[in-house]
């Protein structure tokens, strides 16, 4: 039995059949409309977990319709399938319509099939959250009712305050981490990658003894830094090989196209640039990327995320090699310590790996966040 929905909108009725015909196996109904009104009937009429559209339709383009979708239906999972994949629709769509997936045509199937099944673990994951917080709120508000006699009401009030405003931050970090998950999603090699450069950025920026603002800030920036890999084909960022000189001229526009989609939203622009120059070399080099900065001109928390960075790539596996030595780590960041990572950042890690040797990798990284939001 199919307990799960997928609605495809497209105007192409032979892209529909197409869809039709490779998802027929699939676990989950797919149903398809040639147009929004068409959809927005659909929706109404049946209990659809997940929607993708067209980009370009005569009736309103895909940004339009899926925002409609997130005001109308904002638990559905929303996704865009488009030929036409220029930043500005990328991040129109990002911004109007919060999708979770974009994919370009012609599509790969394997990878169409696993961002559906992908998809609807989101829904689902995103169901159970709200069922646990819903069954958390019960139980905070028995817990305020059996100790309402007992505390002083000013006491009771701060405390919820408090409380609130961590639940707040909380959901403030988890709505970050879901959208570099979604990132780092693309490529099997590269899930986690963000939140463990963003841990390890976090905790040498406090062996750096930076405050707590710019700690948060590198935090984020730890884990936005490869937001703008969603504009760079999947073929090149799931390639299981080392990657052509054009596929690598490719690749590096990823900060700055990262910090386009940044930009326009407010409470992120500060991250945007930090997420623009985390690929600049200390030394100016023309081997740094996009703008050749050079030392203190380059944001600390972009040096710091380089440094991060360079250890969580070189001690994971990846598709043409597996994981290196943490020995062959602390060569390379030596090797290239004032050239191209900051020495002050390089000596700050080689302080913490003194303290935790290789225990530095194996840190509960949520053990790790949980200090963040409470510190």
């Amino acid at each position: 039995m199919k307990n799960h929905t997928v609605l495809f909108v497209d105007d192409e009725a032979n892209i529909l059949k197409a869809l039709k015909r490779l998802l027929r196996h699939e676990p989950f109904e797919v149903l398809t409309a040639t147009s929004a009104s068409e959809a927005l009937e659909q929706l109404q009429r049946f209990d659809i977990q997940v929607v993708i559209s067209d980009q370009r339709m005569p009736e309103m383009s895909g940004a339009d319709f899926l925002s409609r979708i997130r005001e109308r239906h904002p638990e559905t999972i929303r996704m865009m399938l488009t030929g036409y994949t220029e930043i500005d629709v990328a991040v129109e769509a990002i911004n109007r319509g919060e999708i979770f997936r974009l994919i370009t045509k012609p599509w790969n199937e394997d990878e169409l099939k696993s961002s559906l099944r992908q998809a609807i673990d989101h829904f689902q994951m995103k169901q159970e959250i709200k069922r646990l917080n819903q069954v958390s709120r019960e139980q905070n508000f028995k817990l305020q009712d059996m100790n309402r006699n007992l505390e002083d009401k000013v006491r009771e009030r701060t405390h919820q305050v408090d409380q609130k405003n961590r639940d707040l931050r909380k959901g403030y970090i988890q709505t970050i981490r879901a959208l570099a998950e979604a990132i780092d999603a693309k490529d099997a090699y590269t899930r986690g990658h963000s939140e463990r450069v963003a841990v390890y950025a976090s905790r040498l920026a406090r062996e750096l003894n930076l405050d707590k603002k710019m700690i948060e800030r590198v935090y984020f920036s730890g884990l936005l830094h490869d937001v703008g890999k969603i504009g760079i084909p999947d073929a090149i960022i799931s390639k299981p090989a080392r990657l052509t000189e054009m596929e690598y001229e490719e690749i590096k526009r990823h900060p700055e196209i990262g910090a386009k989609i940044l930009e326009p939203i407010e409470f992120l622009s500060n991250i945007a640039p930090c997420v623009r120059h985390h690929h600049e070399w200390f030394d100016g080099s023309s081997r740094g990327y996009p703008d050749r900065l050079a030392g203190n001109k380059i944001p600390l928390p972009s040096r710091i995320i380089l440094v991060a960075d360079t250890v969580e790539a070189m001690t994971s596996d990846r598709p043409y090699r597996k994981g290196l030595p943490m020995t062959v780590v602390i060569d390379e960041l030596a090797k290239f310590s004032g050239r191209q990572f900051d020495p002050t950042i390089v000596d700050a890690f080689m302080r913490l790996l003194e303290q935790e040797g290789d225990e530095f990798l194996s840190k509960d990284e949520k053990f790790d966040i949980d200090a963040f939001i409470d510190g």
